[in-house]
């Protein structure tokens, strides 16, 4: 799939899964993709966990509970590492992590399959991070920030109407 179509093509899929298996080769793809993403100073302060096995992923999904999480065939979670960088000890670690979810959430869709960002409805809190730090082995002075649940979607779904253009974007200024 070329890049325009993939964006075009993403969407946050909230559903369930089937249960086709994820082939390595395509998770070794996706997190590939968000290792190539850009990173404050170069620190490379996000890395990722890919979980495919099934008694691992269960036990996620008591503590992650979504039915996303609850139903992929595999989960991506976006590890960060809190970094100070320069004189003014200023951390980029969430702008890393970000940028390198979207181009997780990109090679996903470019691949065909479906995830959704989960971090926000569900939310990642101190007692989750605890628990899944203790589960995973999760070293300390890291943080897991999102779990990308990943694999065939059993009802797809597309990206929904966006903004005029014109409302989001504007050439030299604002007014």
């Amino acid at each position: 799939m070329e890049f325009f179509e993939a964006v075009e093509k993403r969407y946050s899929y909230r559903g369930e899964f089937t249960n086709a298996p994820m082939p390595r080769e395509d998770l070794i793809k996706i997190v590939t993709a968000g290792t190539k993403a850009p990173s404050a100073g170069n620190l490379q302060t996000q890395s990722f966990l890919v979980v495919t096995d099934a008694g691992v992923r269960a036990e996620i999904a008591e503590i992650f509970p979504h039915k996303g999480v609850a139903t992929a065939p595999a989960l991506i979670l976006l590890v960060s590492e809190h970094q100070e960088l320069g004189p003014m000890k200023v951390s980029f670690e969430l702008k890393d992590y970000g940028a390198a979810a979207e181009n997780i959430l990109l090679a996903i869709a470019a691949l065909g399959y479906a995830s959704v960002w989960t971090d926000g409805e569900t939310g990642m809190t101190p007692e989750r991070q605890e628990k899944l730090s203790a589960l995973l082995g999760i070293p300390e002075g890291r943080a897991v920030r999102a779990v990308l649940p990943v694999g065939v979607p059993k009802t797809p779904g597309r990206q929904p109407p966006r903004k005029p253009f014109d409302d989001l974007v504007k050439f030299e200024k604002y007014s």
